[in-house]
């Protein structure tokens, strides 16, 4: 796992947009049938393409909670989709029993599709770079933890939450004092704890931290991180 002064000298050796995923965002790619959410399932691919290129289009990172929450939760994310999956037969059959004909049930090669996109999510998890612990993010992250203050709430509750997200800050403030241009992104469709009551945006208590000099930009799924980077040109 590299240091986050590793992590920086890696990208600006070969500078390109940065997208910090969060344990949700991974896990929204196997849940994209269960939401109605194909449009995940293509930023994925995407996503992917640009950062196992050689090099990178897109640098993906991931703090270290996420590997150990990603395998705690997957496989939940997996029964999710393999209803889902189920699903599209019922409504085949259900319209045949009201006399509605012609509607298709699912071909055999679609049934595995829940173990397709664990194979896509596990294969963005491995593409990102796994940041090492880092003293001053976990120092912060414990502060919120303290203080309550989002994504900590009362009670103990959004902790790995907070760590995941110093350390994105913590690898955006070090990249933007390192003359970093590109844009970074942090990608959590947990819109409980990041983002304002009732909406997708950020929530006005933690624009203070993504504001520059940080300018770290906020999108509640893969998809928005997808739709930013290529408004600003980006290219798998």
């Amino acid at each position: 796992m590299p240091t986050i002064p590793v992590a920086v000298a890696t990208i600006q050796a070969r500078p390109a947009p940065v997208v910090f995923l969060d344990t949700c965002a991974l896990l929204d790619v196997v849940r994209a049938p269960s939401r109605g959410a194909a449009s995940t399932v293509e930023a994925a691919t995407e996503l992917l393409t640009g950062g196992t290129k050689k090099p990178p289009t897109v640098y993906l990172a991931i703090g270290c909670p996420t590997p150990t929450e990603w395998n705690d939760h997957v496989e939940e994310a997996v029964a999710d989709a393999t209803a889902a999956v189920s699903c599209v037969d019922a409504v085949a059959q259900a319209w045949g029993f009201l006399g509605v004909a012609g509607l298709p049930v699912l071909p055999m090669h679609a049934l595995p599709l829940p173990d397709r996109l664990k194979a896509l999510s596990q294969d963005l998890l491995d593409a990102a770079i796994l940041l090492d612990k880092d003293t001053d993010a976990l120092s912060r992250a414990i502060d919120r933890v303290i203080h309550s203050q989002l994504p900590a709430r009362k009670g103990g509750k959004g902790a790995k939450d907070s760590v995941i997200l110093e350390h994105a800050i913590g690898l955006t403030d070090a990249l933007r004092n390192a003359g970093f241009v590109p844009i970074c992104i942090f990608v959590s469709s947990n819109t409980h704890d990041f983002a304002a009551s009732g909406t997708t945006t950020l929530h006005p208590l933690l624009q203070p931290d993504f504001d520059p000099p940080t300018d770290l930009q906020y999108a509640v799924s893969l998809s928005r991180a997808v739709t930013i980077l290529k408004a600003a040109g980006w290219v798998p």
